[in-house]
C-alpha cells in the first residue's frame, strides 16, 4: 500500500525565520521506508508551511514522519519542518 495523503504538520509547522517561497523537496529523512517521494511544501509571509505530496514514491506506511531540513526550504534559518503521512490509497 502507498500513502497518498499528507497529515498533520508535527513539529514547526509556522517559523518567522523560513524563507518565503514554493520548493519542490525531493531530500528528506523519514523515519521508516518509504522512498521516492517528492513534496511541494509553500512557505506563507508567515513562516507557516503548506505540503502536497508531488510524486507519491512507495513504501509508506500510515504515521510515518517525514522531515525536512530548512536548507531545503530557502536556507533561512527555520527549524526543520516534520509531518506524518496520515492515509492510504
Amino acid at each position: 500500500m502507498s500513502a497518498e495523503i499528507v497529515g498533520e504538520i508535527t513539529s514547526n509547522a509556522v517559523h518567522a525565520l523560513r524563507k518565503t517561497g514554493t520548493y519542490n523537496v525531493s531530500s528528506f529523512s523519514t523515519n521508516k521506508s518509504g522512498t521516492g517521494a517528492v513534496f511541494t511544501v509553500t512557505v506563507g509571509g508567515s513562516g507557516e508551511a503548506s505540503i502536497a505530496i508531488t510524486t507519491k514514491g512507495s513504501g509508506y506506511s500510515r504515521n510515518e514522519i517525514i522531515t525536512i531540513l530548512d536548507s531545503q526550504l530557502g536556507n533561512g534559518g527555520g527549524e526543520s519542518l516534520s509531518f506524518k503521512i496520515n492515509n492510504f490509497i
